[in-house]
């Protein structure tokens, strides 16, 4: 079953990496759930059964979306992690349990910068269920991580016609996304994505007091960790924290328009 999801511009998404902390950014109003493990890198890939819990948490209350690691550390690695996802999703639903579908996936490109990663990213979209669709990763600090170039992931997201464009920091113990872009750069990359039909969203480091600095842009999301955790992004989501944000950036003047998400729900199965 397709749904078509209204969100407003801009969205508050919240990475977590477990079923408590989905329902604590829940509670807190986020707009989307992104699922990760941050103690394996900037786009760690949580568990399966960890994805498969968050999904039966979120239920259809809002859209969510997974990380699935580094392109470089393996292909084969990557489509067996979204395999066990499918299979672990498959198995809530023929239990009965609500367990949607992510709206997109991630894959980061570090080490990637001169290799065939559009093709590998190619068999990753051809491997996707009906509605499961690409996010791109732009990182801001792409030539300290061996990422290819910003230029080089837009027109790939244009070529494969990708759900959106995720500009994101690699090294999470080195500067934020604004202490390596100007906004500037992000308003072309926003405008770029745009062009090709891609939502776009921004993370790295982001504070709630840098929300103001990023209206410009007019991303479509907002993403963070750090900023909604107790302890810094490995610690865990506060609902006050979440609240917070999404209220900081309700205030903002560009949240006055929306952008729509298409999601497919399986239809929850009975014994």
């Amino acid at each position: 079953m397709h749904s078509i999801i209204e969100l407003p511009r801009p969205s508050l998404l919240v990475s977590v990496r477990s079923s408590k902390e989905a329902a604590d950014a829940v509670a807190g109003g986020v707009d989307i759930l992104d699922v990760k493990e941050p103690s394996a890198g900037s786009l760690g890939a949580a568990a399966a059964a960890v994805c498969c819990e968050v999904a039966t948490v979120v239920g259809n209350q809002l859209p969510w979306t997974m990380a699935c690691g580094e392109l470089a550390d393996g292909a084969d690695k990557l489509h067996t992690h979204l395999a066990m996802t499918w299979t672990c999703l498959e198995a809530a639903s023929d239990a009965g349990q609500l367990a949607p579908l992510p709206v997109a996936v991630k894959v980061g490109l570090a080490g990637c910068a001169g290799t065939i990663w559009r093709h590998d990213l190619e068999a990753v979209a051809a491997s996707l269920p009906a509605g499961v669709r690409q996010v791109l990763v732009i990182y801001a600090d792409a030539a300290n991580c061996g990422a290819p170039a910003p230029d080089e992931v837009l027109d790939a997201a244009r070529d494969l016609a990708a759900a959106g464009v995720l500009v994101d920091t690699y090294d999470k113990q080195a500067a934020g996304l604004l202490g390596l872009r100007r906004v500037a750069e992000l308003q072309d990359w926003q405008q770029r994505a745009s062009a090709a039909g891609c939502a776009f969203a921004v993370a790295g480091k982001l504070k709630i007091e840098e929300f103001p600095a990023l209206q410009p842009v007019n991303a479509d999301i907002i993403a963070v960790r750090s900023a909604v955790c107790s302890q810094e992004r490995t610690g865990p989501v506060e609902p006050m924290r979440v609240r917070q944000a999404r209220q900081a950036l309700v205030r903002s003047p560009v949240s006055v328009s929306s952008f729509s998400i298409d999601r497919f729900v399986p239809e929850k199965r009975s014994r």
